[in-house]
């Protein structure tokens, strides 16, 4: 199966309000499907890893109900955000950069940044993809 994969631009870790841990990622390619997804209200989503062709990056692929689907590819300069999902996380995914966000909250003086279009995911988990395949 083919499927287009974008690697994050920025990222960034911290905590929500609930004490939670939080992987921010940036990645501008996936506007249209952020709002799309908001749009129809859609929660429900299922998500796997696998290895590329070449097993030189990682890609999460998450599916909706309605067969909406985004793929980020984690390259091996990406693999530093992966150790983070080794224990489960929640995930921004935002379409704004986050320097724009930071900055906007420095001159509010805001100790929070404001969201706009993101999709967010619940106790993420990177498992190993199998690297052989069954028989």
């Amino acid at each position: 199966m083919f499927t287009q994969a974008y690697s994050p631009e920025q990222s960034a870790f911290g905590k929500l309000e609930n004490g939670r841990d939080v992987l921010i990622l940036y990645v501008k390619e996936f506007s249209e499907q952020v709002r799309s997804i908001n749009q129809s209200g859609l929660s429900k989503y299922t998500y796997h890893w696998f290895a590329t062709e070449h097993k030189d990056a990682y890609v999460l692929q998450v599916t909706w109900e309605n067969e909406i689907h985004i793929a980020i590819r984690f390259n091996p300069q990406h693999f530093g955000l992966i150790d983070q999902l080794l224990q489960p996380k929640d995930v921004i995914l935002t379409t704004t950069p986050i320097s724009l966000l930071m900055e906007k909250a420095q001159i509010s003086d805001y100790n929070f940044i404001e969201f706009n279009d993101v999709l967010t995911f619940s106790k993420l988990l990177f498992e190993v993809p199998n690297s052989e395949y069954e028989s």
